[in-house]
């Protein structure tokens, strides 16, 4: 049976964001949590269930990534921050046919409830073909995906700098790896509200300098 592992990074939380990260925690046959701050480890070192890797030292979303998904020992990979939480239906479901599907996909990608409490949630990604010459000239990831390990070790892992999560899919999709599809939103993306300026904006802004560096880079 396929065994999946939840990796959760987290930075100074909001602990009801926190606690709501954790609550589907149990599904999951492993549990890393990687901790940047003091006041957090001293509240969950408690989780007998939860290991803890804890940091002084402040690190990127994808360094935290990097070295929990390192000393994971589980197939499958699920990537989650404590700004997320999920929809235990789809969550569930999508468990079930990763652990009884004895060919299952090395990657299977899947749209989000994308949005915020106050202005309310949409979907976000479709079922489209996702290519590699389709997502260097978007701005953006349009899915969320649950991976197996040997994917990330094949590409050497999220890279740092900026943009690091874009071009660890770049990676993924030049090396010829396919993406499964799902349909089902596993969980919920909280995103700034409406009058704020938006992730996509603010990438866009350098957008053209920006997928040149990525182009040689990829070269």
């Amino acid at each position: 049976m396929n065994k999946i592992a939840l990796i959760l990074a987290t930075y100074k939380p909001d602990l009801k964001m926190l606690n709501q990260a954790l609550e589907c925690s149990n599904l999951f046959d492993e549990v890393i949590l990687h901790v940047n701050d003091k006041e957090t480890f001293d509240i969950v070192k408690c989780e007998s269930k939860i290991k803890i890797i804890y940091r002084e030292k402040r690190v990127t979303v994808q360094e935290a990534f990097n070295e929990a998904i390192y000393w994971c020992d589980k197939k499958f990979i699920l990537n989650f921050t404590d700004d997320d939480f999920f929809h235990k239906p789809h969550l569930e479901n999508l468990l079930n046919f990763i652990r009884t599907n004895k060919n299952c996909p090395n990657i299977i990608h899947y749209p989000i409830y994308a949005g915020n409490e106050k202005d309310g949630w949409h979907i976000w990604g479709d079922n489209s073909i996702i290519t590699y010459d389709k997502l260097i000239k978007q701005n953006l990831i349009p899915f969320s995906c649950v991976y197996k390990k040997y994917v990330w070790q094949d590409v050497g892992g999220y890279k740092s700098g900026e943009f690091s999560d874009w071009r660890f899919w770049l990676d993924v999709l030049k090396n010829k790896y396919e993406l499964y599809y799902t349909a089902n939103p596993v969980y919920y993306h909280r995103e700034g509200h409406k009058e704020t300026l938006s992730n996509k904006e603010s990438i866009s802004f350098n957008k053209e300098e920006f997928i040149k560096r990525i182009i040689n880079e990829q070269n």
